[in-house]
């Protein structure tokens, strides 16, 4: 497996110039643009990191035919109906399957690329589980909250119950926020001068490894 040097500036430009021709005629025709630039550059990042991540003893890795999201939107429950992402992104996970809970996502984006960690929306009987791990462990929890805070990271706390859960009693008011939420996920923003590196690989690698304890905390209470 060759390095991965980052990704070409012309990845921006095709996805900004997607963004204004959202239809697949044109689509069409710059296919093999998508393909030198976003789609295969995916791929090369998602082998290079997975391989990273393996050397620091981090579980989680992708599949480049797996864990990479389609370019095409199902807009058959969306009111935005335009036919394609305007961004590319993947998830890293413990098994290389997407829909195993406790993820690493990555997003290249004009507007914005990132990465992110966490539990994001997990399905019902996971969000239990999780909560649950919250209020029996409430000194692990807050522990790993001061640590990410330490590292300059926050949870997003934008998705929350106006109220504590139903069948949660006796929560002591400073894991109350916590318990409210419906998902735990902690995103890093990356500028285009990392994005378009070298160092893009052990840049979302160490993010990674600051959002260990954090995955692994909800790993341990959702088995």
């Amino acid at each position: 497996m060759s390095d991965f040097n980052g990704f070409s500036p012309k990845a921006f430009q095709f996805l900004e110039d997607l963004t204004d021709n959202q239809n697949r005629v044109w689509f069409a025709e710059h296919r093999s643009e998508y393909e030198e630039f976003v789609r295969e550059p995916m791929k090369r990042f998602t082998e290079a990191l997975s391989n990273t991540l393996s050397n620091k003893d981090i579980p989680l890795w992708g599949d480049p035919k797996k864990s990479l999201f389609r370019i095409n939107r199902d807009a058959r429950f969306s009111k935005a109906k335009h036919p394609y992402n305007m961004h590319a992104s993947g998830l890293f996970t413990r098994t290389g399957d997407k829909h195993s809970p406790g993820v690493l996502y990555f997003r290249l984006d004009p507007l914005g690329s990132r990465c992110a960690a966490g539990y994001l929306q997990p399905e019902t009987h996971i969000l239990k589980k999780l909560r649950q791990g919250i209020l029996d462990n409430p000194k692990a929890w807050l522990l790993i909250e001061k640590s990410l805070k330490r590292k300059g990271y926050e949870l997003d706390y934008s998705h929350t119950l106006a109220r504590i859960p139903r069948g949660f009693v006796d929560v002591p008011k400073e894991i109350e926020s916590a318990i409210k939420l419906k998902g735990w996920i902690v995103r890093k923003q990356l500028p285009r001068s990392i994005i378009c590196s070298k160092g893009l690989v052990n840049e979302v690698a160490d993010f990674a490894k600051d959002m260990l304890p954090l995955l692994s905390f909800g790993w341990l209470h959702i088995q």
